[in-house]
């Protein structure tokens, strides 16, 4: 059995058992292992020279020697932790399933929960429900024309919300991007989208503004010059803000199945996804060429390198570099092994590697 499997099957076992027993992944902290440092790890980042990865079950490691020896953070919930960031070697963003934000003070030995999904389908239902009010004033007596089919669709996206959140906190953060310690965006499955101005104290909903009355998953956020944002996610779509999340624009790439992320280089974009799918706008996302397929593993995350060069990462490990704004693309890690859900570079020509197994650490 493929080992992302058999992990599946183990996670959704031990949230099974923690619910038998009364316990809220949200109210649980991870479980101390010493077996963390193995764990599916699904994303990793430098804090200084520390590295740090997140994980299954709330796990989150560090290490101080490169990746030889690792210590297990303290965290307040064992929702499995899909994403993280730091923004100074001590201040770092976590996210993970049902809503979960983290954050550290002391580079990722110790985090705190800052926010939840309780919260989000709270914020979510009250966006949604302005939203229907602005489209309904809209719309006034008009039994159909564009400002009808808007009403139309802002009701069906409150429906879908309210639906979805008498499930309670269930649904998964998958992205996290922090401008500074005030200001931050996370976002996640079924379109949702928060914004916080003030380190995490409060949050708002901008999955209205966003474009997507379907709910629409997103995989990504990254950040271009100036105030503007990108999300990556389902249906092959991109959305850019230019004005720091208050309004979006949608632009398809011609490609249906899923972005797991988004580069921005200058004006030049470039989305990536499943099975080895790479698309390049020149005009900020306004049309988009399709590259050609250099792997055929998807290509799970990427970022901008202090060179200029764009480095994404294909899901067996292989490293993929472009030194020409995305024009085109070179393998430079060709070694495979197990899944890998995330990288960073690290000094001295080295990659640390998170995914099925833990961090490894390999030369370029």
């Amino acid at each position: 059995m493929h080992r992302t499997k058999q992990w599946a099957i183990a996670l959704a076992l031990a949230v099974n058992t923690l619910c038998a027993h009364g316990a809220e992944p949200l109210d649980t902290p991870a479980r101390i292992s010493a077996r963390a440092r193995q764990s599916l790890l699904a994303g990793v980042a430098l804090a200084g020279q520390r590295l740090v990865a997140v994980g299954e079950r709330g796990i989150a490691v560090y290490s101080d020697d490169g990746g030889k020896t690792w210590m297990q953070a303290k965290v307040p919930v064992s929702v499995m932790l899909t994403a993280l960031q730091f923004i100074t070697p001590s201040k770092g963003w976590a996210v993970g399933h049902d809503g979960a934000v983290i954050s550290t003070d002391d580079g990722g030995a110790t985090w705190q929960r800052r926010f939840d999904g309780s919260q989000a389908n709270t914020l979510m239902l009250e966006g949604a429900q302005r939203a229907v009010d602005a489209a309904r004033a809209a719309a006034g007596n008009a039994a159909s024309g564009p400002a009808a089919d808007a009403l139309t669709a802002a009701e069906n996206a409150l429906g879908d919300i309210g639906a979805a959140a008498k499930f309670g906190p269930s649904r998964p953060l998958l992205a996290v991007w922090f401008r500074n310690e005030q200001e931050g965006f996370v976002a996640g499955a079924y379109g949702q989208l928060f914004r916080t101005a003030d380190g995490g104290k409060s949050w708002e909903s901008l999955a209205a503004r966003t474009g997507n009355p379907d709910g629409l998953h997103f995989n990504a956020i990254a950040a271009g010059s100036g105030n503007t944002l990108l999300l990556a996610g389902e249906g092959g779509k991109v959305y850019r803000s230019a004005d720091n999340g208050a309004s979006w624009k949608v632009s398809g790439t011609g490609y249906n199945g899923h972005l797991y992320g988004v580069l921005a280089s200058g004006d030049v974009l470039v989305a990536f996804g499943f099975g080895g799918h790479a698309f390049r706008s020149t005009d900020s996302g306004a049309t988009w060429q399709a590259l050609p397929k250099v792997v055929q593993r998807s290509l799970v995350a990427g970022s901008v390198q202090p060179d200029g060069s764009l480095l994404i990462v294909a899901q067996d490990g292989r490293l993929l570099r472009s030194t020409d704004h995305g024009k085109t693309f070179a393998i430079v890690q060709p070694r495979s092994g197990e899944p890998v859900a995330g990288a960073v570079l690290l000094g001295g020509g080295k990659v640390a590697l998170a995914g099925a197994g833990g961090v490894r650490v390999e030369k370029l």
